[in-house]
């Protein structure tokens, strides 16, 4: 039933929801081509080691430069005796090409990861390429240890 002083439009979403489909789908394979032709063009054995220490509420260094398409091998390793250590920020790991995750001699082959978590003395490395520049802020989940200090920043520099 009409209600005086209100209009009715009647308005097709159909032709909208299509485009944004079909601008997502185009997206999602640009980045999928983009990441294949870095994969594949990389250099992978010439990458710069970088060490990351995550010990007891604290990483050294704190602060870790990358250079824009250069590949690389962030090697973490959890120095504690007793405590977990996680590596967050999804940004971060949304700005890299990642081509493998090597922890205990075992090679994973991924395309994506949000966060990496490590046991008390153990080691993990990752081979990728950075592909944004920005800066970062990565930091420890665990309880307490992100404001007992456990953070510090990655830049990614063109």
């Amino acid at each position: 039933m009409p209600v005086r002083g209100v209009e009715v439009i009647s308005v097709n979403l159909m032709p909208a929801l299509w485009l944004l489909l079909t601008a997502s789908l185009f997206s999602l394979h640009a980045q999928a081509t983009a990441s294949h032709e870095i994969k594949s063009g990389t250099k992978w054995h010439q990458y710069e080691v970088v060490q990351l220490l995550l010990e007891d509420h604290v990483f050294t260094p704190d602060d870790v430069v990358f250079k824009l398409y250069q590949p690389y091998k962030l090697v973490l390793t959890n120095v504690s005796d007793e405590a977990k250590h996680d590596l967050v920020d999804e940004n971060f790991f949304h700005a890299i090409v990642l081509k493998e995750i090597i922890v205990g001699g075992v090679s994973i082959n991924t395309h994506h990861i949000n966060s990496l978590l490590l046991k008390p003395n153990t080691t993990a490395s990752l081979l990728f390429v950075p592909v944004l520049a920005n800066e970062f802020e990565v930091y420890c989940t665990l309880p307490n240890h992100r404001e007992e200090g456990m953070e510090g920043y990655f830049t990614i520099e063109p």
